[in-house]
């Protein structure tokens, strides 16, 4: 399994972002099985279809919503309660870090699920010891 953090699906859904192409290569890797299936939260999701909608519209939002719920090869974790709150403890205990809460709750879906590889633009997944692509 592979987790997909905002930063890779704004890219993958802008074709004028800066990082549009190499976000493309990877996901025809993973469309090809190279890293199972993708694994993302709803506070992702939440946090990806807000920007989206800001970037680039409402069906476009709409649009990457009905893909989350449709598709067999996204699998959306549900952050609840517990999670929340070791995210909270995660956050507070990393003062020399700038984590959102958002990255610190798939911090901790990613050790729960055992998942190695983040598909993240930003310095974040790999300063909490995660293999980051591209």
């Amino acid at each position: 399994m592979i987790f997909v953090d905002t930063s890779a699906w704004l890219a993958l859904g802008d074709r004028h972002d800066r990082d549009h192409t190499r976000t493309l290569d990877v996901a025809r890797r993973i469309a090809r099985g190279e890293f199972g299936k993708q694994v993302t939260t709803n506070y992702v999701t939440t946090e990806t279809l807000t920007l989206v909608r800001r970037r680039l519209g409402l069906s476009a939002a709409i649009s990457l919503a009905k893909t989350f719920a449709e598709s067999d090869e996204i699998r959306v974790f549900w952050i609840e309660r517990v999670h929340h709150e070791e995210a909270m403890q995660l956050m507070a205990a990393h003062t020399d870090k700038v984590w959102s809460l958002t990255d610190c709750t798939s911090f901790v879906v990613m050790h729960a699920l055992e998942i190695r590889q983040a598909f993240a633009l930003d310095d974040d997944f790999a300063q909490a010891g995660f293999s980051v692509v591209p």
